[in-house]
């Protein structure tokens, strides 16, 4: 699929090493101010075999994108649940976000899913609310190093019949 120059493709495993950075530099920079110091850290350290290992027996099912072969962000998700949602710093604010929320969902519908969810971090509450997302009820998301990020669960209906008014 191609928006605006931008090409989303299906992840590959050999993908892992490019998806930890997008994930640690998005982080590093877009998440500051919105945690602590230790979390961002904690976050953003998860390596290339995580998204590895996540995407085989974790179950998820990744899709990047990008410019000129390189990857500027990706999402992943696993049945109804939007996992991860990432975009290099220097390609924030540009529709790569809402071009790989847009191929997530219909990924989700294709699988029946009516409602797609994502434990939101705070950074991210602006971006998923412009998305149509509403507000869910506060969680806390486990990071490495027995730590947890507060989040919010926010979810939006995708597809299916209308809600009964």
């Amino acid at each position: 699929m191609r928006r605006a120059g931008v090409r989303i493709r299906r992840a590959r495993l050999a993908d892992a090493r490019e998806i930890a950075a997008v994930m640690s530099a998005s982080i590093r920079t877009l998440a500051r101010g919105s945690t602590t110091p230790r979390r961002i850290a904690l976050w953003s350290s998860l390596p290339p075999l995580y998204h590895a290992w996540a995407m085989s027996v974790g179950g998820e099912r990744y899709v990047v994108a990008g410019r000129r072969g390189r990857i500027d962000g990706y999402a992943a998700l696993r049945g109804s649940e939007l996992t991860a949602l990432f975009v290099r710093p220097g390609a924030a604010r540009g529709g790569i976000g809402a071009a790989l929320l847009a191929r997530v969902e219909r990924e989700a519908r294709r699988g029946g899913a009516t409602r797609l969810r994502v434990a939101a971090a705070p950074s991210a509450l602006a971006f998923y609310a412009a998305m149509g997302f509403r507000r869910g009820r506060p969680v806390s998301v486990p990071l490495p190093g027995g730590a947890a990020l507060p989040a919010r669960l926010l979810s939006k209906r995708i597809g299916g019949r209308a809600p009964p008014r």
